[in-house]
């Protein structure tokens, strides 16, 4: 991947909800869940300028959930820990997305939602 290149939405859930056993080692779980971030970031700021009147159950919960996973972090210490972390920033990531309608649902979200 080039560097200089911010990686999308679909790039960065893509990693993230790879087979664990395709799980990136430490320090590119690191960058992926600094990138994570830096794209959730924006789309919370989004998503938040949605008039909640207009915002789907699921928009909500994803703002609520994003808040809670930012804010708490990993549940533990470590390279496992850390791999959960940047699956669920991603999931919420995937929610805060499409929220903005910045791709259509990925197949099976929408019996979830």
């Amino acid at each position: 991947m080039n560097p200089s290149r911010t990686p999308t939405v679909e790039e960065l859930t893509a990693r993230a909800l790879a087979p664990y056993a395709e799980r990136p080692d430490a320090e590119n779980v690191a960058r992926l869940v600094d990138d994570l971030i830096t794209a959730g970031c924006q789309l919370h700021t989004e998503v938040c300028r949605i008039p909640a009147a207009q915002r789907t159950e699921r928009a909500g919960a994803a703002l609520s959930e994003w808040s809670y996973f930012i804010d708490v972090g990993p549940s533990t210490r470590g390279d496992h820990a850390n791999w959960n972390h940047a699956r669920a920033l991603a999931r919420i990531l995937r929610n805060l997305a499409e929220a903005v309608g910045d791709r259509e649902p990925v197949r099976g979200d929408e019996a979830t939602g």
